[in-house]
């Protein structure tokens, strides 16, 4: 799975070992791009972390300080 992660996974961090850091999804393009909107925030704990998420099978993973939360990727409800 780490080697060849499904498409909506963010699994490592850059996504894969080819460490390209984008995703192969292709519901955003060019032509709409400009009308993405924000769906949803979280406030992290305090840190001095820069964090890369990680998301399988619709659950967003963050690690900031000494917790480590899981999210609904498409609501932003704390699981």
């Amino acid at each position: 799975m780490l080697r060849n992660p499904p498409a909506k996974d963010w699994l490592i961090w850059r996504r894969s070992y080819d460490a390209h850091g984008h995703s192969p999804l292709r519901q955003i393009d060019r032509s709409n791009v400009g009308t993405l909107r924000t769906a949803w925030s979280w406030s992290l704990p305090l840190s001095m972390n820069e964090i890369t998420p990680l998301v399988h099978d619709g659950v967003m993973f963050i690690y900031s300080g000494a917790v480590v939360q899981a999210l609904d990727a498409t609501t932003g409800d704390l699981l």
